[in-house]
């Protein structure tokens, strides 16, 4: 990916990548047990 488009924004680009990869895994975590248990029936 080319980061020159990205390099006006400095650390904003970075902060806000990190926050979407930690809502990413905050919210992942949960449906990935969701999923597991309702393929199983036990919901």
């Amino acid at each position: 990916m080319p980061f020159n488009c990205f390099r006006f924004m400095g650390l904003d680009f970075h902060l806000i990548a990190n926050f979407a990869a930690l809502a990413l895994i905050t919210l992942a975590g949960p449906a990935v047990i969701f999923i597991l248990f309702y393929r199983r029936g036990a919901l």
